[in-house]
């Protein structure tokens, strides 16, 4: 006998494939950016651009950020401890960024670069503590 391919089902098992394979690539580049630091949901809005949807990664010297979208695992945004300004935390004004509840807005600017971030109310206060404090080992012998 002859067997017949039921090309519908060799379809779905693709179609299926597919999306594993995507998911899994999606956790594995998280967990690669994240070399096991917590990472906080961030969006990026400059000028009256829409926002872009990321996740930040706080070192001891600065703040990285990783587009949610995109394969790469190097960060698109490095932001100084010194040089980072982040301002008032307020309430959206337009549109909130997808995939966050409550975000708040935060003007924040790096040098003459000026740009917004919507982040959660817990995590700004993480980023705003990072901000203020003095990175490990620095004037570390005072007394």
């Amino acid at each position: 006998m002859i067997a017949t391919i039921d090309w519908a089902a060799v379809g779905v098992v693709c179609v299926v494939l597919v999306i594993v394979l995507g998911l899994a690539s999606l956790v594995a580049r998280r967990r690669i950016i994240a070399r096991g630091e917590p990472l906080a949901m961030v969006a990026v809005q400059r000028g009256d651009d829409g926002w872009k949807l990321g996740m930040t990664r706080l070192s001891t010297d600065c703040v990285q950020w990783f587009s949610v979208i995109g394969v790469g695992v190097r960060p698109q945004l490095v932001w100084s401890r010194g040089e980072l300004d982040l301002g008032a935390p307020m309430p959206v004004q337009r549109a909130k960024p997808i995939g966050m509840l409550d975000p708040v807005q935060v003007e924040c600017t790096v040098g003459d670069d000026r740009f917004t971030i919507a982040i959660a109310p817990g995590d700004y206060t993480a980023l705003r503590s990072w901000s203020e404090s003095a990175p490990p080992g620095l004037n570390a012998n005072v007394a």
